[in-house]
């Protein structure tokens, strides 16, 4: 008996050890998604319909937005490697026609964090006033 018990207290140990290691990764997991950045998003007049503007929580570098609301879908990739000033706001030269008041339009942002490069996907929900 006295063999058993020594035997398994380094089976214990370890997995203990193991258990209590904690897991600091910001990146963006199994779902694709992280509370690194965030994007408070808007809408404004232009030349032939409205533009979506947004602003992000911190400094980012986008590659993708995919921008939907019930029966359309609009994807924008962007290859410019620009930094997007956090808290300022920012917006596609793309405008949409048909927007209306009480509209619900979903936002998906893939792309990197300015200062360490760290991948990201966030989204972000606009009702149009």
């Amino acid at each position: 008996m006295k063999k058993t018990i020594l035997l398994f207290l380094p089976v214990l140990a370890l997995m203990i050890g193991i258990a209590s290691c904690g897991n600091n990764d910001t990146g963006t997991g199994l779902l694709g998604n992280n509370n690194a950045v965030t994007f408070t998003m808007g809408v404004q007049n232009s030349t032939n319909g409205v533009q979506f503007t947004w602003q992000p929580s911190v400094d980012v570098k986008v590659t993708k937005l995919i921008l939907s609301t019930t029966g359309f879908s609009d994807t924008i990739t962007d290859n410019t490697g620009a930094t997007y000033t956090a808290n300022q706001p920012w917006a596609y030269g793309n405008e949409y026609t048909g927007v209306t008041t009480g509209q619900q339009w979903q936002f998906s942002f893939t792309g990197t964090l300015a200062s360490n490069n760290q991948a990201f996907t966030s989204t972000a929900n606009l009702t149009i006033p």
